[in-house]
């Protein structure tokens, strides 16, 4: 009898162990709330040989797609959540009072890894030129940063995380005013309200913050708005947080919402699911005025309340920022807002325009370790590549010239710097218009520039047809 009980207990622990990877026959786990990419079926061989990550990749296939993958994440997370106020996921840290914050901005909140001098060089530049660019076309330029959650509520982060004195946006706002950049500070704003205009569990602004964000927005470009102090509101236990969906994504506990009962009179002009879409065109017959934003996810909540107060509204999440369409669209002002915790990204892709033309230069070439490379990307002439970090410095300029050789024309332009994963290289990027070159041969040189110093450090020819 004795050893009946032990068969069947070893056959049910079995059971109960092989069930995930059984059920993947029935209930394969296809869906996540976690911000990542589920794996991919591998194949055994790749590029005609044999694929010696097979094996791990099954695994990881595994680890993704076992049956009740959903239900069996939830318990853990809310077993170590409640009880032993951990995470299970290095994208949510549990905070207390049932606060959670997101994993990303943790290095922002300690003053860890932050950008190095050259990182906050690069940045203000690219934004420079972005900003000459948009203002050459008679377009007001504006640059808005979203503080981190942590940023502005950090008395509900875990106590062994100590905020550090100096952060990416701390620095980087220093070096927007020393190049004139038209910076919005929402930073600033925000932490002269007493209320919380962040959600509990969730890493984005409540529609309060939005509306925050709004109205500072409109006073900044000088345009009259409503302000919605007059318009009433009531709140609904309806907002589901991100964080929350990724920490236990069948036990979310919804949050208090506001929302303000108007009749909203912008159109959508595209097919609009919702307000997380790449690309969305909103129209108001009874407003004027043109507006672009290149936005991110807390574009969401403050698009209705902008796309309300323009009589034409272009809103974008596509990622290199495409600037030309300044010349489609016309807009009276262009927006950019991006949260804190993604800073970097402006150092990562080059906008697609061509910068303002700079006066010609010249200098002796060197022999360096740097790399170039140009392809033809529609009617654009991209050239792109690593400068050797020999001749790099805190505030080295980079520039490319171009000459026809037909007509030995030379026109010079400051290029977009970019981050390449090798830190001994600096990268850079810069598209032209193709339809201001003739058919033929053209040279190229790259040029660093410093204290008034001048070399070049790599070149090449491209023939444009």
């Amino acid at each position: 009898m004795r050893n009946t009980k032990y068969i069947i207990f070893i056959v049910c622990a079995y059971f109960m162990m092989a069930l995930p990877f059984l059920g993947m026959i029935f209930w394969p786990t296809n869906e996540t709330t976690e911000n990542t990419e589920l794996a991919k079926w591998p194949s055994i061989l790749e590029d005609g040989k044999w694929n010696e990550r097979y094996l791990s990749d099954v695994g990881a296939y595994f680890e993704d797609h076992f049956a009740f993958r959903q239900e069996l994440v939830t318990i853990n997370s809310f077993l170590r959540g409640k009880i032993l106020k951990e995470s299970t996921t290095k994208q949510v840290i549990v905070g207390k009072n049932d606060w959670l914050y997101y994993g990303g901005t943790l290095n922002d909140y300690k003053g860890e890894n932050l950008m190095s001098q050259r990182e906050l060089h690069m940045l203000a530049h690219n934004l420079k030129l972005m900003q000459q660019y948009v203002e050459s076309r008679g377009s007001r330029f504006v640059l808005t940063i979203v503080p981190n959650k942590n940023s502005l509520y950090d008395e509900n982060m875990p106590y062994y995380y100590q905020k550090g004195r100096e952060s990416n946006l701390k620095n980087a706002a220093e070096f927007f005013e020393e190049n004139g950049i038209a910076y919005l500070d929402l930073y600033k704003i925000f932490k002269e309200k007493e209320e919380v205009l962040y959600f509990q569990r969730d890493s984005h602004w409540n529609n309060q913050g939005a509306l925050l964000a709004y109205n500072a927005l409109m006073n900044y470009l000088g345009k009259n708005h409503e302000t919605y102090l007059n318009v009433p509101y009531h709140t609904e236990v309806s907002h589901e947080g991100d964080l929350d969906k990724m920490l236990y994504p069948l036990a979310t506990m919804l949050e208090e919402e506001y929302v303000y009962d108007k009749e909203w009179n912008y159109d959508y002009v595209n097919d609009v699911r919702d307000n997380m879409e790449d690309w969305i065109e909103t129209e108001n017959a009874g407003k004027e005025g043109v507006l672009l934003m290149f936005r991110d996810s807390f574009g969401e909540s403050l698009l209705p309340f902008v796309a309300e107060e323009v009589g034409k509204g272009y809103f974008s999440r596509l990622v290199p920022y495409n600037l030309t369409q300044i010349e489609q669209y016309k807009p009276n002002y262009l927006v950019i807002e991006k949260v804190e915790r993604n800073l970097i990204d402006f150092v990562k892709k080059a906008p697609i325009m061509q910068p303002m033309q700079v006066e010609n230069m010249s200098g002796p070439e060197v022999e360096s370790d740097s790399l170039i490379e140009t392809e033809k990307q529609g009617s654009y002439l991209m050239i792109r590549g690593e400068v050797d970090h020999t001749y790099i410095y805190d505030h080295t300029e980079l520039y490319i010239s171009i000459r026809n050789e037909q007509t030995s024309e030379i026109k010079t332009y400051p290029v977009f710097y970019t981050l390449t994963g090798n830190e001994e290289k600096n990268g850079y990027q810069i598209y032209l218009k193709g339809n201001g070159m003739s058919k033929g041969k053209y040279h190229i040189n790259v040029m660093a520039q410093d204290l008034g110093r001048t070399i070049i450090v790599d070149s090449t020819d491209v023939v444009w047809e």
